[in-house]
């Protein structure tokens, strides 16, 4: 069955009025009236929202028209859309299951002289029977929202912060989110440190500037992937040519970490349980070998530089003191989990099917290693105890990834708490009970 939906929107932002059916089964909420960059150097005007499946059916090809009216209501542009994630790419094949919500955009064209008074938005779709994912059973795993997390990190045992975006968006650009284990209390929040990022310290600590002219580009910030490391005072992130510097909180006294990376694409920082311990990690799409390097933010290389070390099939995880890193190779006919130390040699800590660059990195802390890998067909997380080269699988996750799809965890500073963050239309976040399950 093809439903056809109908919203007006008075004036840009202003509240939409349905009309057209009495109990409509797709709702356009959020609607608003923006603009974007055209490619040209100009503007092209767009509509953003999002779209709230109130029926009991799935519907797929959801598209948007886009009219706009002037004050005549005489049609003086027109365009198109589609569902799109956080980053704006369109979900052509995605299916809006029931009680579901997801953005759209749909940029519009005008045509005619004349000033915007209204757009109207028509949504069709087809019907179909819902295909829910399997249930995984997972009672050490609580779900704390539904939403498009890309960045996370413990203030306390108790208390989680994450980041809602695109994923390489600088930190001050996600919007952010603040829970609590207790109570399970959400709310939105300003990220802590958010308000040191001003223009002043972005300019002192050259992570806008042309290296080449020597101008400043405030743009180029947005691609800087500055970090404020938990536990530590000085900053880390990327200049134009990919070169890693820390600095100060304001800026100052910058210290250069690792350069000649203008070849590589950075996609994070994962910090140690050592307070100021990273590990940068490159990679350009799905199923790329990950290139990495850890560093201390005092600028001290630890396990020599990212052309010397093998690159690892998975996200390296770095050691508590940086001085190694639990990567995943493969050797002849044998994959598996390898702890890989600075300046040479390494270890194999089990064998196992590993998982492509778009699930989390391992987790280090002291003698246990958190992965979590593909068990027929599962993402699942295991604990590893390299005291007793104890194998222990914690949880299955309910987790969906794909090409399309990345995951990251962070664990919490006393270790009793796992945080997992999906990005994607079908992405989350959740934490993970690890009381009991690798000791």
């Amino acid at each position: 069955m093809r439903l056809a939906l109908f919203i007006v929107a008075i004036m840009a932002g202003l509240a939409a009025a349905v009309r057209g059916q009495d109990a409509p089964k797709l709702i356009l909420l959020e609607t608003r009236i923006g603009s974007q960059p055209d490619g040209f150097g100009g503007e092209t005007p767009i509509v953003t929202g999002e779209v709230f499946n109130h029926g009991a059916e799935s519907y797929i090809g959801v598209s948007l028209v886009v009219e706009a009216l002037d004050g005549d209501e005489r049609l003086i542009g027109e365009g198109f859309g589609f569902l799109v994630d956080a980053c704006g790419t369109a979900l052509l094949d995605y299916a809006l299951m029931p009680g579901g919500v997801q953005g759209y955009s749909a940029p519009f064209e005008l045509f005619a002289e004349g000033e915007i008074a209204s757009v109207r938005v028509s949504v069709e779709a087809e019907a179909e029977a819902p295909d829910w994912p399997p249930l995984v059973d997972a009672p050490a795993v609580t779900l704390i929202a539904r939403d498009e997390a890309v960045m996370l990190e413990w203030l306390d045992e108790e208390t989680l912060i994450y980041g809602i975006g695109c994923e390489g968006t600088v930190f001050t650009e996600l919007d952010w989110r603040r829970y609590s284990v207790g109570d399970h209390a959400l709310s939105e929040i300003e990220h802590p440190v958010a308000a040191k990022v001003t223009p002043e310290m972005i300019a002192r600590s050259d992570a806008a500037l042309i290296t080449q002219s020597g101008e400043q580009d405030p743009q180029l910030f947005y691609g800087s992937r500055m970090s404020f490391p938990p536990g530590a005072r000085r900053i880390v992130y990327q200049n134009d040519l990919h070169t890693i510097f820390s600095a100060e909180p304001d800026g100052s006294f910058k210290r250069l970490i690792h350069d000649m990376l203008h070849r590589h694409s950075l996609r994070g920082f994962v910090w140690a349980r050592h307070a100021g311990v990273f590990l940068a990690y490159y990679f350009g799409s799905y199923g790329e070998p990950v290139r990495y390097f850890s560093a201390d933010v005092e600028g001290q290389m630890l396990m020599g530089r990212l052309e010397e070390l093998e690159p690892s099939i998975t996200v390296p995880g770095p050691a508590d003191d940086g001085l190694a890193a639990v990567v995943g190779w493969r050797r002849g006919d044998l994959s598996g989990y390898y702890l890989n130390y600075a300046f040479g040699g390494s270890e194999l800590l089990f064998e196992a099917e590993l998982p492509g660059n778009n699930y989390p990195a391992p987790t280090v802390a002291g003698p246990l290693v958190y992965v979590i890998r593909p068990i027929a067909g599962l993402p699942t997380l295991q604990c590893y105890d390299r005291r007793t080269g104890q194998l222990a699988t914690v949880t299955e996750l309910p987790l969906q990834l794909t090409r399309a799809a990345r995951a990251w965890s962070q664990l919490s500073p006393a270790g009793g708490r796992l945080a997992v963050a999906m990005n994607g239309a079908e992405g989350g976040v959740w934490w993970v009970d690890l009381a009991g399950t690798c000791s």
